[in-house]
Order: C-alpha cells, then sequence, then structure tokens
C-alpha cells in the first residue's frame, strides 16, 4: 500500500471533510430509507477517495487551501483551519521530508533493538533516551538538557 500511494496526493482537510459528510449522509439515507440520499453519499465518497489517489498536487493543494480558507471564516470551527496549510504534506527534498525518513529510521532501529535496549522520552526536553535493558532501576542523564532521571531497565 504505501508503493501504491507514493506520487499521490493523499487525504488532507478537504477529504477528510468529504468523507465525514458522505459518511452522514449514508447513515441519514439508511435510517430514512431515502436511496437519494445514500446515492449522494457514495458519490461523495467516491469523490473524497478521487482526491486522495489524484496524481495532480497543484490543483488538489489550491482546492484544499480554498477549503480551508472559506472554512476559517466558520465562527465555532475557524480556528483550526486558520493556516490555511491543511495536514500534513512533506514534499521530496523539504525539510519536513527528511523529518519523516529520520523518525522512520529511529522506529525501525527502536523496533530492531526492542530486546536488548530499552527507549523512553526525556520528561524535561522530549528528547529520546536509550538504556540497556535488564539493568534494574539505574539512573539516566538526559545528554541534551541535563535531567536526572530514574528508571527501572
Amino acid at each position: 500500500m504505501q508503493d501504491f500511494m507514493k506520487g499521490r496526493y493523499g487525504v488532507d482537510d478537504f477529504s477528510t471533510a468529504l468523507g465525514a459528510i458522505g459518511l452522514v449522509l449514508a447513515l441519514l439515507g439508511t435510517i430514512f430509507s431515502a436511496r437519494f440520499v445514500s446515492i449522494v453519499a457514495l458519490i461523495v465518497i467516491v469523490v473524497a477517495l478521487l482526491r486522495a489517489f489524484s496524481k495532480n498536487f497543484p490543483a488538489r493543494r489550491r482546492e484544499n487551501e480554498q477549503f480551508c480558507t472559506l472554512m476559517a471564516r466558520v465562527p465555532v470551527i475557524g480556528e483550526r483551519f486558520k493556516g490555511g496549510h491543511g495536514g500534513y504534506r512533506p514534499n521530496p527534498g523539504s525539510s519536513n521530508a527528511a523529518n519523516f525518513e529520520r523518525t522512520k529510521r529511529t522506529a525501525q532501529k527502536m523496533w530492531a533493538n526492542r530486546k536488548t535496549t530499552m527507549y523512553f522520552k526525556c520528561k524535561n526536553c522530549g528528547q529520546m533516551l536509550s538504556v540497556p535493558r535488564g539493568k534494574g532501576r539505574i539512573r539516566v542523564k538526559c545528554p541534551k538538557c541535563g535531567n536526572v532521571t530514574e528508571k527501572k531497565s
């Protein structure tokens, strides 16, 4: 599935909203036995899926920005859309893409060493720390902020 989604736009705020509207319409169409509402719901869900699988990034990004701009005007839920950028979208070559790749490598390393090493975050700064397993209660000093934590390994 990961290879299938490479080069495709993915899910953003507009696609999520379309999917939610389609789901609500499908539910209402089922409850009230309204065939027309169910058909409209199916069409809305298909449009959301087509947007997610699209390879036309500029058009989808423009649509999402217009949706976010429109939703930012709504009094109650507008705060969520103030940025107008939508969801997470790492562009190849950007620092976000590099952060994503680093996070992926870290997760793979943590999984591979899960039997010999215990990982946890520093409560003060959030730095990821590692200690050998099976050493009992040990004191760990964070190299980033100097906070000392006592942990059971």
